[in-house]
């Protein structure tokens, strides 16, 4: 599936998604989408920081693999927001943001279950 094709599927799992984005492990960004008049609370250079940050957060984590298994996923809960982060493979991460008023279970849920390999599973 393309990336485009993630993204696309990401926005429409949940009227509450206000952005998507998949980067690397050094925090570059791949490819971004932004829900139609969604103002972003971050400035640009914020937003960059914000990836590094998150990817650094990550490989870090990578290092207790071996002793408590792969990661999931981070939720972060912010007054303003959620942020959700998850591996895309073993190469690039996604980062999600929804606003409080979100299903953040089902959020969760249903973009687990786009990577999951089990088709069955509504998203």
């Amino acid at each position: 599936m393309s990336i485009e094709r993630i993204l696309e599927n990401i926005m429409h799992t949940d009227n509450h998604i206000r952005y998507a984005t998949i980067f690397d492990l050094e925090g570059n960004e791949i490819k971004t989408s932004i829900r139609k008049d969604t103002t972003p609370f971050l400035d640009e250079k914020s937003t960059k920081d914000t990836l590094r940050y998150s990817a650094n957060a990550w490989k870090t984590r990578r290092t207790f693999e071996p002793n408590i298994g792969k990661g999931q996923y981070v939720l972060a809960v912010y007054e303003k927001l959620r942020r959700l982060t998850m591996p895309v493979g073993d190469q690039y991460l996604l980062m999600v943001t929804w606003g409080p008023d979100g299903g953040t279970s089902d959020i969760i849920e249903r973009i687990g279950n786009m990577f999951s390999g089990d088709y069955t599973k509504d998203w």
